[in-house]
């Protein structure tokens, strides 16, 4: 009986190697998505602060939680953007000035202007940090997120955070090691090399254009 063929969206450095290997894997590059959501008016513009981008999902994130990275992210010398998902922004109380906050933010259009990442660990916010070449730090809780956080922690690409090692100390430590020119650019380089790797994926529409020929195979 012929194996069936399946589209996979995770770079190869990220994955077993024997799952790489197969020959019924189509490779096809992540591309980020967001539906259309207004960015701090800041963003984009030349700034010697470096950006954050915080966020911890729709599923997951709570106002605690929240509320401990906020406070040591907002320790750094940095801007922070936060999404609070499913946290309303008022459950946050009052939040310092160098930190944004805003129930959604258009993700595919800011994460090429960040520098770091703090994040849950799913996979879209994964893939999209790793396409642009951003270091993270990941603080998983459930689902994919433990494993996503081990293959990038893996990679060299980030660092993760379990959940009774949550601070607000050790979230700004360990954003503080990932920042450029402050911390350590082994994480930023493998970032950036990761990034290298899917843009060398194939696009959605090479890969809709060679469907045919996997189908033919079956």
């Amino acid at each position: 009986m012929p194996r069936i063929s399946h589209i996979d969206i995770c770079p190869p450095s990220l994955q077993d190697r024997e799952f790489v290997a197969a020959e019924d894997r189509i490779e096809l590059r992540p591309v980020p998505y967001s539906a259309p959501a207004a960015l701090p008016s800041w963003v984009g513009r030349r700034t010697s602060r470096p950006i954050v981008y915080l966020t911890l999902g729709t599923a997951f994130g709570t106002p605690e939680l929240l509320t401990t990275a906020i406070e040591g992210l907002a320790r750094l010398d940095v801007r922070v953007v936060v999404a609070a998902g499913r946290v309303r922004p008022d459950q946050l109380g009052d939040v310092p000035d160098n930190v944004t906050v805003q129930p959604w933010v258009a993700q595919a259009d800011l994460l090429p202007h960040v520098d770091v990442v703090v994040h849950h660990g799913g996979s879209g916010t994964t893939l999209g940090a790793l396409a642009v070449g951003a270091p993270q730090v990941i603080l998983p809780k459930g689902a994919d997120q433990f494993a996503n956080a081990d293959a990038v922690g893996a990679a060299g690409a980030g660092v993760l955070l379990l959940p009774d090692e949550l601070s607000a100390d050790a979230i700004a430590g360990h954003t503080q090691k990932l920042l450029p020119r402050h911390g350590h650019g082994g994480h930023r380089d493998a970032a950036r090399a990761i990034a290298e790797e899917i843009a060398r994926m194939p696009s959605p529409d090479q890969v809709a254009r060679r469907l045919p020929e996997h189908a033919a195979r079956r």
